[in-house]
């Protein structure tokens, strides 16, 4: 009965259907072969359990203290911070790798989190990962790390000192301003006296600072744009008789 399927079933057939594969046309399938019907079977005991595969069971207090963080980690991503379901589950793999990570390693708790085990982790995940996904990697411990803090776990905020491999030029330039920066901006252009800033206030121009003002043009003037002389129309003269 598909009610009684254990985990351990699902990498037995697996085996078996590796085998079956190498006898029938006399060869190994590829090194991600069995990915193509594991992805089936967990969609269908997804539908029969609602799950897959299923939670591991708590056999430590550390377990129970882990466990217990990822899922406030979870409901902070989904609430707090309002991400896409593809993006927290990027994120809470992440998080519950490193977290593994840090029981197996021995780390004593969160208050035996330093960045010398950052960095030991980051060497961990780098050596298979191209740029992009070694940059992917520091974005997501970098949320976490950053969560631990703000929750209290941590003392010290470790976000900053995740490094990454740089992609494109001028990356530290922000492309959005929070709240807070936002108004340091507006407060700062209030206190700001220069000549040009007080103009482009007072006329509403939003010209670009440092242009000087172009005066305008009357019918007997003509208009001079980047060195070019512009013809300019004047009115009709009457004919004088001779």
């Amino acid at each position: 009965m598909i009610a009684d399927v254990i985990d351990v079933q699902v990498e037995q057939y697996l085996q078996h259907a590796i085998v079956m594969f190498e006898k029938e046309r006399g060869r190994r399938p590829s090194a991600r072969w069995h990915e193509v019907p594991r992805s089936g079977i967990h969609a269908l005991l997804r539908l029969a359990y609602g799950q897959w595969p299923p939670a591991i069971e708590p056999i430590c207090a550390a377990d129970v203290a882990r466990f217990a963080t990822c899922d406030e980690y979870e409901i902070w991503l989904r609430e707090e911070r309002g991400l896409a379901c593809s993006s927290v589950a990027a994120l809470m793999w992440e998080a519950r790798n490193f977290l593994a990570w840090q029981t197996d390693s021995g780390i004593d708790g969160w208050t035996g989190l330093s960045i010398n085990d950052v960095d030991r982790y980051m060497d961990l995940r780098a050596p298979k990962l191209t740029r992009c996904s070694l940059k992917a990697v520091a974005e997501r411990l970098r949320s976490l790390l950053r969560y631990l803090h703000i929750t209290g776990r941590v003392t010290m905020d470790l976000s900053g000192h995740v490094i990454a491999p740089t992609l494109y030029a001028y990356e530290g330039v922000p492309s959005v301003l929070d709240r807070g920066q936002i108004a340091a901006v507006l407060e700062s252009a209030k206190k700001d006296k220069t000549s040009s800033c007080s103009a482009m206030r007072t006329s509403g121009s939003y010209a670009t600072v440092g242009e000087s003002p172009q005066p305008r043009s009357t019918a007997s003037q003509p208009i001079r744009r980047a060195g070019v002389m512009e013809p300019t129309l004047y009115r009709a003269q009457p004919l004088k008789s001779a």
